[in-house]
């Protein structure tokens, strides 16, 4: 080809395959109510190294993610049941300036994964540019807040 973007195989960390955590699909089995390893106790995944079914592998799931491990790990050392965890994720794409759309979705524990529930919304194909510009504005906003909550 003239031009070719080669992905290789995508899987967990080597920190993940080292701890014992990652199975054979190259991913780390989670509970998804505790986010902990079902590989190695007391190991608690979460973000891209987690199968984590219908959540996507993004940043704000990530950042969602890490925030319901928090809460569950401060709740399991004080003895009591952690909560049952409800994630946002949501994903902006700037495809040019002032123009920007975006998916966004709510998860909850299903079985063994994160499954995708009521109250996700996604840019309508057809939205005026006034709605653009309006999404273009709130991913910068978010990448400003997600970078001030994860750097400080």
């Amino acid at each position: 080809p003239d031009v070719a973007n080669v992905i290789p195989p995508q899987r967990a960390g080597r920190i993940a395959e080292v701890a014992g955590a990652a199975d054979a699909t190259g991913w780390c089995p989670i509970d998804p109510v505790t986010f902990e390893s079902k590989l190695v106790q007391n190991i608690h995944v979460i973000g891209d190294a987690c199968l984590g079914g219908g959540i996507p592998k993004s940043a704000s799931a990530a950042s969602a993610q890490g925030k319901a491990c928090a809460s569950v790990i401060v709740n399991l050392l004080a003895g009591r049941a952690p909560e049952t965890p409800r994630l946002t994720g949501v994903c902006y794409n700037i495809v040019a300036p002032g123009y920007g759309f975006s998916l966004a979705g709510n998860y909850q524990p299903r079985g063994d994964i994160f499954a995708e529930v009521e109250g996700g919304t996604s840019s309508p194909v057809d939205a005026p540019r006034e709605l653009r510009a309006r999404e273009a504005t709130e991913a910068e906003h978010w990448f400003q807040t997600i970078t001030a909550d994860t750097f400080g």
